[in-house]
């Protein structure tokens, strides 16, 4: 993972860039078959990703939300794969609030072990993983620490378009 964590930054980070040049400029709101809002930047996102990741490692499968519909009982035999969400926010991103994120995690056995969130509007990347600990930057800065829950208040993040009562009881 420590040799994948920069070009996962960077991933991201690009995956940002394209994100923000949508972000600045007019632009149109189509629809997905559930309703969600879906715009050129979610798929600008989505392909600039998944081609990065590709050319990382071309035999770990690709789950993105912007996917084309995959078969589940094909997923559910991969022990390891990439599962992405270009644009976590998207109703943030068309309200133009800053709220939203590039979310690339590495899944193993079902299980998160390895993953980047940035946030393209703060310029600000959390990057971490099992047996790497994790790597805040912002600013130009960087700071590195551990991940431990021990001793710590435990915090939640929750989007304020999806929250609903039982979010806000837990």
């Amino acid at each position: 993972m420590h040799e994948w964590a920069d070009v996962m930054a960077g991933t991201a980070r690009a995956a940002g860039a394209e994100i923000m040049t949508i972000y600045r400029q007019d632009f149109s709101v189509s629809h997905k078959q559930d309703a969600s809002p879906l715009t050129q930047a979610d798929l600008a996102a989505h392909r600039l990703i998944v081609s990065q990741l590709a050319a990382l490692n071309a035999d770990i499968p690709i789950l993105s939300e912007e996917s084309a519909a995959l078969d589940l009982a094909e997923r559910r035999k991969w022990t390891r794969y990439w599962l992405v969400d270009p644009l976590d926010g998207t109703r943030e991103f068309v309200n133009k609030n800053g709220e939203f994120t590039v979310n690339i995690a590495l899944i193993e056995n079902g299980l998160p072990v390895f993953g980047v969130v940035y946030a393209p509007v703060l310029d600000w990347l959390l990057i971490g993983g099992s047996g790497y600990g994790c790597r805040h930057e912002r600013d130009g800065r960087i700071s590195v620490g551990r991940v431990s829950s021990a001793g710590s208040p435990l915090r939640v993040a929750a989007s304020r378009s999806h929250r609903d009562a039982q979010t806000q009881a837990f």
